[in-house]
Formats: C-alpha cells, structure tokens, sequence
C-alpha cells in the first residue's frame, strides 16, 4: 500500500459538534423566542387595545354661545358645534361637529334650541327669515318656527335639544344626533 493511503485509513474520524453547542444554541433559541414574544405582546396589546374600548355614547353639555349673541328678536340664528373627536388612536384639534338654532324672545331668558338637521335624511336646514320658515333644500321640507312640519316629507318635527344658562351668560346645550326618516326621536 502506498504511503497516502495509509495515512488516510489511519486518521481518526471528523467529530461531531458537542452537546455543549447543541445545548447552547438551544438556550439561545429560548431565550430569543422569550424576548420576541416579550416585545411582540405589549405592542400587539398598545395596537388593539383602542379597539377594545367601549365608544363614549354619553351625551355631552356643550358651550355653545353667550346669551348676548342672541338677540331676543324670536328670529332662530345658527350656531356651529365645535368638539374634540376621539377615535380609536387619533385625538383631533376642535372642528365643527354640527349646528343648532337658538331662538329667544325677550319675555323667555333661556333660549329654545333645535338642531340643524332635516329629521327626513339629516340635510342641514336653513332659516329663511323673509318667509319665517325653516327650509331643507334637500327634499323641500319646510318647518314653522317652533319646529312643527308646514309641508315635505319629513316624517317629523325640528329635533329640539335641551339648553342652560350657565354662570349668569353661557348658552349650553345637551347636543345629540337622532336617526333621519322616521317618526319617532331617537337618538344614534
């Protein structure tokens, strides 16, 4: 036999890893897996909880204008309902949420409100102060000037909202939003 083979026959075996490597590689396997898991729960908890939370259905007093900025003429003037929204992860700047109407004469201190939506499919009514009507230009809609039905589909009368005076000169009111086209008042 030639000296190359030899040497081949007897050269010992490669050895295999050592179960210290397998043991480690093991650990580190667990130990990366306990840390992903700790990092992957609490953002995955921070992205749904939002959703998870029960929507603020609780009606709110808004300040909506000071007793002086309504004449006591018994004309209705319009007033917008400026909020902060909340949704599920975004907290928005106040913006214009609606609008109601504020009628007051000079013998009632505390004015009447109705909100500005036609109670047929939620157009945003006008005052038409040379006919002395409200008007929907949607659907020709027409209210009296404390709210009742003059003519047009609308199933029923200006949704009226409750007001407070507050500290002597501050025009509250309970606004709410009720479901369009049909007869009864109730609120979304």
């Amino acid at each position: 036999m030639s000296a190359p083979a030899k040497k081949a026959a007897d050269a010992p075996a490669p050895a295999g890893p050592p179960r210290r490597n397998l043991l480690a590689a093991m650990a580190a396997g667990g130990f990366g897996l306990v840390a992903g898991i700790m990092a992957i729960v609490p953002g995955g908890w921070a992205f749904i909880s939002p959703l998870l939370k029960k929507r603020d259905t609780a009606v709110r007093w808004i300040r909506v204008a000071m007793l002086d900025a309504v004449p006591a003429d018994g004309l209705p003037h319009r007033f917008p309902i400026i909020e902060e929204r909340v949704d599920a992860w975004n907290r928005y700047p106040p913006e214009p949420v609606g609008a109601v109407y504020l009628t007051r004469t000079g013998a009632t201190p505390s004015p009447q409100c109705f909100t500005a939506d036609c109670p047929h499919l939620g157009c945003s009514v006008d005052f038409k102060s040379d006919q002395n009507e409200y008007k929907c230009p949607c659907h020709a809609s027409g209210f009296a000037l404390d709210g009742h039905v003059l003519f047009g589909p609308s199933p029923r009368p200006l949704d009226s909202l409750s007001v407070e005076l507050r500290n002597g000169n501050e025009i509250w009111v309970r606004f709410e939003k009720f479901r369009s086209g049909i007869a009864e008042k109730i609120a979304q």
